[in-house]
């Protein structure tokens, strides 16, 4: 049986309801454990895996931030009162048995990219729940992601029709125009439509860069390589992160 795995950003959905309800006190908390529960358990009907992992984040820092010490300082802190709620979240989830799991000093989405990318290498299919576009240069023909609130599913098709690039330019595309919901600045004068121009011209980061062509957008990203390099650096999802963990831990 081929393995068709569930891989959930646990924050992307808790926080997201939390924010929604307005939450105000630890009295409010069970409502908001509720819905999510509720979420996943849609998803799970929505996708029918054989596999799946709420992954969640136990801490503020990683190693993004040993890199860029401004990463995500654009975002508020997790809110304790949420935080000091994860237990029963995760507990509500194991009545889905619906297991979480996080690894120190890795994003939720480093996390995710090596649970897709090991599905997919052994030929299995994998759906992302998460609202974050960083996600979208994980999709190939064995891996899609599902904004569970906005009820949309993005594959190659989609991203290509909506930026203009296939996927595999889709991480020298946010070098260039950065990652806003991270605080990740991309290249000063380079926005959407020049970084399209760019990467249809010359297909990737690095060919820009290496031009001798008389352009000036071309300048603008040749005068800024540090940052661009960097900016690639920090939205890349790492693949290869040790989980501690087999696949067979996470089968419904």
């Amino acid at each position: 049986m081929k393995v068709r795995f569930l891989a959930v950003d646990g924050f992307n959905l808790i926080r997201r309801i939390f924010e929604a309800r307005h939450v105000q006190s630890a009295a409010d908390m069970g409502s908001v454990v509720d819905a999510a529960r509720s979420s996943l358990q849609r998803a799970l009907g929505s996708h029918n895996p054989t596999h799946a992992a709420v992954v969640l984040e136990a801490h503020d820092r990683t190693w993004r931030h040993l890199l860029y010490t401004d990463y995500k300082a654009n975002r508020s802190a997790t809110p304790e009162l949420l935080l000091s709620h994860l237990d029963d979240f995760s507990a509500a989830f194991s009545e889905l048995k619906v297991s979480t799991c996080s690894v120190e000093s890795y994003e939720a989405d480093d996390v995710i990219a090596t649970i897709a990318a090991v599905v997919a290498s052994h030929e299995g299919s994998v759906v992302i729940l998460s609202t974050d576009k960083v996600y979208l240069q994980m999709i190939t023909e064995r891996v899609v992601v599902c904004d569970h609130f906005g009820d949309r599913v993005y594959g190659r098709e989609q991203v290509e029709a909506q930026l203009h690039i296939p996927v595999s330019q889709y991480t020298d595309y946010l070098a260039l125009v950065g990652d806003k919901s991270n605080n990740v600045k991309g290249v000063p004068g380079i926005g959407p439509k020049s970084a399209v121009e760019l990467l249809q011209k010359f297909e990737t980061l690095e060919l820009i860069l290496s031009s001798d062509v008389d352009d000036k957008l071309v300048k603008k990203v040749q005068g800024a390589a540090d940052e661009a390099r960097r900016c690639r650096q920090l939205v890349q999802l790492k693949t290869d992160v040790e989980l501690g963990r087999n696949l067979k831990s996470f089968r419904l």
